[in-house]
């Protein structure tokens, strides 16, 4: 992760032209190739955004960047000598790496991520968003990407690009997903002067009139059923629980929870554990756990200059708690870049 100065080559215009570009480019064709599985649009996110960052260099690399740097390292050495096939290691150690690339990305590459990554996925958004008719009611789809654009604000902070985020928060109420909308009041609690009296004066009846509104309109975020995931994280912590010291120390193994899912009738619909950090748990045992933790407090910690950037990451950690965060690539790598720009905002000032 780069310091303040910005890296020998960026700054021209052309060079800049070139980026927009190629970045606008990789970003269409990911979110083009989402229908066909996530493998696919994740390489070309993975391929893009480190070959960018690569290409760019690393700028002032402190001995914190090394050790982030060799904690990611760590954890993917390990996710690939652990059980399970190839293809779920390897998608595993993409998963991981995305968010980490992205603020690496963002802290070097700074505002010129903005243009070719908002663009294409509000594009994608205005013609892929719609209201699905669920048992629960109407839901607003693509919650995590209208998540995604707020943090692209966030980390910005440009009045300019305020409505649009206010759009985009509207739409993840929409979705009534109720991590997403948690996520989002974390963001926003980010950007709130709390020491300014005119904080606390619209504050308390702006949040009274949000969940009147929430009350009538979108019932669904004020329930507290946890659809089927308490039943299935009992089950999987049992067999946490009864599993040999080995297992627990060393982990089952990389797409371990999906295959025993898979041969559930009553977990066809469910896909997965919706729980990143029990999943890491599970797949990869106390090490793996241990090595997950130990990136977490690095990425917060790097990125301790922004209160916006904080927020970001914490609001994407949440998100794991209750939801399989770890597969949504675009959310992952452009909350990433989001957090990498706050924070090198910050440093700049």
């Amino acid at each position: 992760m780069t310091g303040t100065k910005q890296p020998a080559g960026v700054g021209s215009h052309p060079e800049n032209a070139v980026f927009t570009m190629t970045a606008l480019a990789a970003m269409v064709l990911s979110l083009w190739l989402l229908p066909l599985g996530g493998t696919a649009s994740k390489a070309v996110l993975v391929g893009f955004w480190g070959l960018a960052v690569l290409r760019a260099g690393m700028g002032r690399v402190s001995r914190h960047d090394v050790a982030g740097g060799l904690c990611v390292l760590a954890l993917c050495v390990w996710i690939g000598i652990g059980a399970g096939t190839m293809d779920e290691k390897i998608r595993l150690i993409g998963n991981v790496v995305l968010l980490p690339l992205g603020i690496v990305a963002g802290a070097v590459y700074g505002r010129r991520c903005i243009l070719p990554v908002g663009l294409a996925m509000g594009v994608f958004l205005v013609f892929d968003a719609r209201l699905i008719l669920t048992h629960e009611g109407w839901r607003l789809n693509h919650p995590f990407l209208f998540l995604a654009l707020v943090s692209i604000w966030a980390g910005t902070g440009d009045k300019a690009g305020k409505t649009g985020a206010i759009l985009a928060a509207l739409a993840v109420m929409m979705s009534q997903t109720r991590i997403a909308v948690l996520a989002l009041l974390v963001i926003g609690v980010g950007h709130l002067r709390w020491q300014r009296a005119v904080t606390w004066l619209w504050l308390l009846p702006a949040a009274l009139a949000l969940v009147g509104i929430a009350a009538l309109f979108l019932p669904r975020l004020l329930q507290t059923h946890g659809s089927g995931r308490l039943a299935f994280w009992q089950m999987f912590w049992q067999a946490w629980q009864n599993a040999p010291a080995p297992d627990r120390w060393f982990g089952f193994g990389a797409g371990r929870v999906e295959a025993v899912l898979s041969q559930l009738d009553s977990a066809a619909s469910f896909g997965a554990l919706h729980n990143d950090h029990f999943r890491i748990l599970f797949e990869t045992g106390w090490i793996g756990a241990g090595l997950w933790g130990m990136l977490w407090i690095w990425l917060v910690w790097r990125v301790r200059s922004s209160r916006a950037a904080v927020m970001i990451l914490l609001s994407v950690m949440l998100t794991m708690i209750t939801d399989n965060t770890l597969s949504y690539g675009h959310y992952l790598i452009v909350s990433g870049i989001a957090a990498g720009m706050a924070m090198r905002n910050a440093d700049d000032r």
